[in-house]
């Protein structure tokens, strides 16, 4: 059985669309839905809407987990049911279309160990790529995947479809599937390495396709709130998972792409958000190198590999020239 996780926070009406959109392409998948503290609006418009659905299952929490908990908490749910064998991770604000689940499974290949997959994620009127997964670059940042050919680290997780084979072993040697300390964003890309390190391999199903709008309930990519998180949980995922021989001949890329991002946000005067994101990253460092003792320990493949996971180019283009603009224009 194939089982979907979704996550609502206080975009109610847009997860709504969401969910009956996969229901109506894929009426035999279980939806497990996660208000996550959005207020009594929110809950009466999807107690409705599972009172009309008979195969969704919402579970409600009265405060904000986060990404990161919050899909823990769906994952607990839908693996004790033992007939469900793939989880799709979708966002709320996504429309799938079609046989997009379909070309996702048939990615699948337990002798390969490709268990994970994602999807090709465009936005809202088609016009671009949002996201071909996770890309991993030089500069030691993390992003969506633009182009077909730069190297797949793994799915986001927007649309990300697991095996239970791969979450149980996530699980059963990590103690964790998504590592709640990061809240949201790069929880992803902390969750594909370890599962890399244990041997497993991406895929990306070009045609399946899902619209997405990206960071609605985030206040939008640009926000404060997408600054602090994105940028934390980056220095955070470094230090728990990635080899120190990589980082050391990456180093200089690292201290130039933090030299930027200073530079930029402190031009749009955002000293503030800047100042908690770094203290807030040291402070955690502690906790990250706990946690990397026990995944240094628990690789199943060369520390090597690491480097051919990494897209060589610096950093995504079209970001570049925007951040260079914003540089020295402010804008």
């Amino acid at each position: 059985m194939h089982a979907v996780a979704i996550i609502n926070y206080r975009t109610a009406a847009v997860t709504a669309e969401c969910v009956t959109a996969l229901a109506a392409i894929e009426p035999a998948a279980g939806i497990y839905l996660l208000d996550n503290g959005s207020g009594d609006a929110d809950v009466a418009m999807l107690r409705g809407l599972a009172a009309r659905m008979p195969r969704l299952k919402l579970i409600e929490s009265q405060h904000n987990l986060g990404f990161a908990a919050g899909m823990n908490r769906l994952l607990e749910a839908i693996l004790a049911d033992r007939e469900n064998d793939t989880v799709l991770l979708l966002n709320s604000d996504t429309k799938p279309t079609a046989g997009f689940l379909r070309a996702m499974l048939n990615l699948l290949n337990p002798e390969q160990k490709i268990d994970m997959v994602g999807a090709r994620q465009m936005r809202p009127d088609g016009s671009d790529v949002e996201s071909l997964g996770i890309a991993l670059y030089r500069s030691t940042l993390a992003s969506n995947r633009k182009r077909s050919d730069e190297i797949l680290l793994g799915p986001t997780g927007g649309c990300a479809l697991f095996t239970r084979r791969l979450l149980e072993d996530l699980r059963n040697t990590y103690g964790e599937w998504f590592d709640e300390a990061f809240f949201c964003y790069a929880e992803d890309t902390d969750l594909v390495i370890r599962a890399r390190w244990l041997g497993y391999q991406p895929a990306l199903a070009e045609d399946a396709l899902v619209y997405h709008i990206g960071s609605l309930s985030a206040g939008g990519a640009e926000s404060d709130f997408v600054l602090y998180h994105g940028i934390r949980n980056s220095l955070w995922w470094l230090v728990k998972d990635a080899p120190t021989a990589w980082f050391l001949r990456s180093l200089p890329c690292f201290l130039l792409l933090h030299a930027g991002i200073c530079a930029r946000h402190l031009r749009r005067g955002r000293v503030r958000v800047l100042w908690r994101l770094y203290r807030d990253a040291l402070a955690g460092m502690s906790a990250m190198l706990r946690k990397r003792k026990h995944i240094r320990a628990a690789r199943r493949v060369a520390a090597s590999e690491f480097a051919r996971w990494v897209e060589p180019r610096f950093y995504e283009r079209a970001y570049l020239k925007r951040a260079w603009r914003q540089l020295f224009t402010g804008r």
